[in-house]
């Protein structure tokens, strides 16, 4: 019977739903494809890309596997054409007054004809592009064409004709285009191109809900103030009442208002009392309210709109203070410790995801409790079925702008291309209550800083680039941030490189002493920033994922395969000197024992960073290791390899991100035992249980203490110098097994570390 209600319910929401989308329908249409001035056509999927359809026709390899990837790039280099077979305009759509097609996501340089007649011209995938069809449309044999420009061809014809060096990787900066398809350090280049998104009609006789914002002006545990912004085109003036309704809580508030001829935002301020508030995982219920907006004339709806909304306060915190100054996010006027990762796209080709592979990821991070995602801004700004989740589960995101590690141009055309990337994304994701800042890009500020990009410039040409930065970062998106939403903006990430003292005293860090620097894994529990937003070491993904970048049945260390896959220069040599440090490694042939050691030793050494910024509550206030995922099958730094499986570091996260936490270390010849609690607020007694063992796992040791913990932070419940606890012994030869309970006995949190 349960069961029968829950499909009840479904079933008319999925119907409220369908009744809900007036004026809006989705396009179909059979597709198919192929090189511009190949003779014949192939069939396509749309939405997806032309690796994926060049593939699914047999004709080209898996580019994911093996050496493939170079034999694919031939692919980038050339000009696509798509092109529906002859279709028909259903009559709801071809008798309406006003007939668009909105296109979702096309990448990137695109020339788009219906009927032969040229209609739009597209160049930033990050952006919707909407076209009046009206004059060209026709109720049957219509064909809607789709001619795409090589992005590395038209990316060379902007780089040059811009007369002065772009410091990074101009090639890709010049394009509003996924900056990872021209490669990373744990990724592949595919420079694709496609129909990446759906594309849908519009139509209508009379208005047209446009937009529908629940701006939050004031949210307390008493009311909510909010004011719902509705954006109307309308083919005429009339007198209309417009209201907003939740049925849940049977608010409905209408409002008599005079609809102006052509695009307005009419305002409706409304008060919610007592609200339901949305939290982040941990720390409370995700509580929504379903809100609709409605548009009536002469008693009859014409236009409605939907949207689900959280209700929460949320902001950035930095503020002077005796160390230099804070970085911490409030939830609600709670300080939250921000535990997570940063996320790249989940896969190298787009399109191939799936709203349960988004589900299957995000349901993990919220099991190994993390509260936090960083969107990286050398991706994409996802698909809304990832913010929708996120929104579920509680799960904040921290939101670059698609700009990193390059300084891009400064003209006019690129500007104005930004702007209304900006408008767009900032307005589209804002009512997401998953939503926590929006930054302007990645490592761009530290590497005109710090990367030597400035050298061989002249000053004229400094003087470029800098103003181009200034009016991008500074001006642009700051600007759409404030004017769209009610969130901080973060204009670089980090805002000090790891060679500047202030990168551990102020703003967020990506410290790169670990790895890239091959510095040692205990440098991290005395490099400790405001907030650790990257950090990270590599190890082998899975043997299933290994397999498939051989080049033949038979491993071999020396394959091509593995190399190719291995992006950076020094990934296997950093690899094999950490694990060295800390255990004898066997031989690169023994691929499963060496793999697994690699993982064994990045999870020993990640865990031993996350601990430390969590001991340092609050003067550390988050970490967000890099990286969560892989787009490809890779050596990389990610805790979930490309086939969804886990490594032991994220494993681990269960334990070590739960909001009560044990963390032994070892400082200034003491051992000290902390009790970490970044989620309650109240004191609690508890009792500490230790077991120290030797490395066959007999017990040396146990001791049993009672302690009043303090709130929110972190407290040595035990400290004992090491010489008088094991005199002469080596700390590396000695595991602890420690628990804690509360008064009532219940376990509360229980560990086994080998001490470092």
């Amino acid at each position: 019977m349960r069961l029968l209600l829950i499909i009840i319910g479904v079933l008319l929401s999925m119907k409220n739903f369908a009744q809900n989308n007036y004026n809006q329908y989705p396009f179909e249409a059979r597709w198919v494809f192929n090189r511009v001035g190949a003779e014949g056509w192939l069939d396509a999927s749309v939405p997806g890309n032309v690796h994926t359809d060049l593939y699914n026709n047999q004709q080209i390899p898996n580019p994911l596997t093996g050496t493939n990837e170079e034999v694919c790039q031939w692919v980038g280099e050339e000009d696509w054409e798509y092109q529906t077979t002859s279709f028909e305009c259903p009559d709801e759509i071809y008798n309406r007054a006003v007939i668009r097609l909105l296109f979702h996501q096309l990448d990137t340089y695109a020339s788009i004809y219906l009927n032969d007649q040229k209609i739009i011209s597209t160049s930033n995938t990050f952006r919707a592009y909407e076209v009046d069809v009206k004059p060209y449309i026709k109720k049957s044999e219509n064909v809607l064409r789709i001619v795409f420009k090589s992005a590395v061809v038209e990316g060379e014809k902007k780089v040059k004709a811009l007369g002065y060096k772009l410091p990074g990787d101009a090639l890709r900066a010049v394009s509003r285009k996924p900056q990872y398809h021209f490669g990373w350090d744990w990724g592949a280049k595919l420079v694709t191109a496609g129909i990446t998104g759906p594309i849908e009609w519009i139509a209508y006789d009379e208005v047209r809900i446009s937009d529908l914002y629940f701006k939050q002006n004031e949210i307390t545990n008493e009311r909510a103030l909010l004011t719902a912004e509705v954006t109307i085109h309308s083919l005429e003036d009339f007198n209309s009442e417009i209201s907003v309704t939740d049925e849940e809580s049977r608010l409905t508030i209408t409002e008599k208002i005079k609809i102006k001829k052509g695009s307005h935002t009419y305002k409706i301020d409304f008060e919610v009392e007592e609200p339901r508030l949305w939290w982040c995982n941990d720390h409370g219920s995700q509580e929504f309210y379903s809100f609709f907006a409605t548009v009536y004339r002469d008693g009859r709806i014409i236009d409605q709109k939907q949207d689900r909304v959280g209700l929460r306060t949320i902001k950035l915190v930095t503020q002077q203070d005796q160390f230099g100054e804070s970085f911490y996010f409030e939830l609600n006027g709670k300080p939250i410790f921000a535990k997570g990762a940063n996320f790249i796209p989940l896969t190298m080709l787009p399109q191939e995801s799936t709203r349960d592979d988004y589900a299957q990821l995000l349901d993990m991070c919220k099991g190994a409790h993390f509260n936090m995602l960083r969107v990286w801004g050398g991706g994409y700004y996802e698909q809304e079925e990832f913010y929708d989740l996120c929104d579920e589960l509680g799960i904040m995101v921290w939101q670059d702008f698609m700009f990193a590690c390059s300084m891009y141009p400064g003209d006019k055309e690129f500007l104005l291309n930004v702007e209304e990337e900006a408008r767009q994304q900032t307005t589209r994701l804002r009512n997401h209550p998953c939503m926590a800042l929006w930054c302007g890009n990645n490592e761009n500020a530290e590497g005109w800083a710090r990367w030597g990009w400035q050298m061989g410039l002249s000053d004229v040409e400094k003087a470029k680039l800098e103003k181009g930065y200034d009016d991008v970062f500074r001006k642009i998106l700051p600007n759409a941030v404030a004017e769209n939403t009610n969130l901080n903006y973060w204009e670089s990430s980090p805002r000090y490189g790891r060679g500047d003292k202030k990168s551990l005293t102020e703003g967020d860090s990506h410290y790169w002493g670990l790895w890239h620097d091959a510095e040692p894994f205990e440098i991290l529990n005395d490099r400790v920033p405001r907030f650790m937003s990257e950090f990270g070491m590599q190890s082998y993904p899975s043997q299933a994922v290994l397999e498939e970048m051989l080049t033949t049945d038979k491993y071999d260390s020396k394959d091509p395969g593995l190399a190719m896959h291995q992006k950076h220069g020094r990934g296997f040599q950093l690899m094999d000197d950490y694990m060295k440090r800390w255990y004898d490694a066997p031989s690169r042939e023994n691929a499963e024992a060496y793999g697994e050691l690699t993982r064994q030793v990045q999870c020993e050494g990640m865990m031993m960073g996350i601990e430390a910024h969590r001991r340092n509550m609050p003067y550390c206030m988050g970490t967000l290791f890099w990286q969560l995922n892989d787009v490809w099958p890779s050596f990389s730094w990610s805790a979930i390899d490309y086939k969804m499986n886990t490594k032991p570091m994220f494993d681990s996260l269960y334990y070590i991100y739960a909001p009560q936490l044990l963390s032994p270390v070892l400082e200034n010849q003491f051992l000290n035992v902390y009790y970490i609690d970044d989620v309650n607020q109240d004191t609690t007694m508890v009792d500490l249980y230790l077991t120290f063992l030797d490395q066959n796992g007999n017990a040396l040791k146990e001791e049993v203490t009672n302690f009043l913990t303090v709130e929110f932070g972190g407290k040595i419940l035990y400290s004992k110098k090491w010489n008088e606890l094991f005199p002469g012994k080596n700390p590396h030869d000695i595991s602890l097994s420690m628990e804690i309970r509360n008064l009532s006995g219940q376990t509360i949190n229980s560990r086994t570390v080998r001490l470092r």
